[in-house]
């Protein structure tokens, strides 16, 4: 997971309006993805598996704050990398989730340049500081 549930993994809880999924873009796995929203019962009219490769495009489901976004890129950070630094967390019982890890959910952020994001940073950055902090040390 990427976006406002990564930062609410990694520094605190914020509302968001959509959970962003993050995508190997290739072909094996958009057949998969395609699949695995077909069983689902995603709309997917229009749709071929081709399309979570292409870049620049993004499938997006649902209403916010119920909206899933599948995004097979994110500006600075590359798929393999990032997955090789993913973070897994047991988010019920039993069900394991890999999260963006801290640095490159920050590279990701600082690259889109977005208010939102940059401010997601900001909060990211104090929350690393307070856990790496000393005791007595100052902010």
């Amino acid at each position: 997971m990427v976006g406002g549930y990564a930062v609410s993994f990694h520094a605190q809880p914020r509302a968001t309006k959509d959970l962003d999924i993050f995508i190997k873009a290739d072909a094996a796995n958009a057949a998969a993805v395609y699949a695995a929203l077909a069983k689902f019962g995603a709309p997917l009219e229009e749709l071929k598996p081709e399309d979570f490769i292409e870049p620049g495009k993004f499938y997006r489901m649902g209403r916010p704050p119920l909206m899933i976004d599948i995004l097979p890129e994110i500006s600075g950070v590359d798929f393999d990398t990032a997955w090789g630094k993913r973070v897994e967390a047991e988010i019920d019982a039993g069900l394991q989730v890999p999260f963006i890890d801290l640095d490159s959910l920050i590279l990701a952020k600082l690259a889109s340049g977005r208010p939102e994001d940059l401010g997601d940073v900001a909060v990211l950055r104090r929350a690393t500081r307070s856990l790496t902090k000393q005791p007595g040390e100052e902010d």
